[in-house]
């Protein structure tokens, strides 16, 4: 993944995402990022399907409920 900070006037300071973190896809200075992001699946950031969770933090050893 590839950032680019660059500082305005007054300081003030933007990060720009120049990579997709997910495909390594370049972005044209002027594209917007969120519509790239959005096309991809939470699989392809290693996160789990939509809609699923993993039930780690109900176990007691997470301080979860004990049936």
């Amino acid at each position: 993944m590839s950032l680019r900070v660059v500082t305005y006037q007054r300081s003030q300071r933007r990060i720009h995402l120049e990579t997709c973190p997910a495909c390594g896809y370049d972005f044209d200075r002027d594209e917007f990022r969120h519509n790239h992001i959005a096309s991809h699946d939470p699989e392809d950031f290693g996160l789990q399907p939509l809609g699923e969770t993993v039930r780690v933090a109900d176990s007691p050893a997470a301080g979860g409920r004990r049936e």
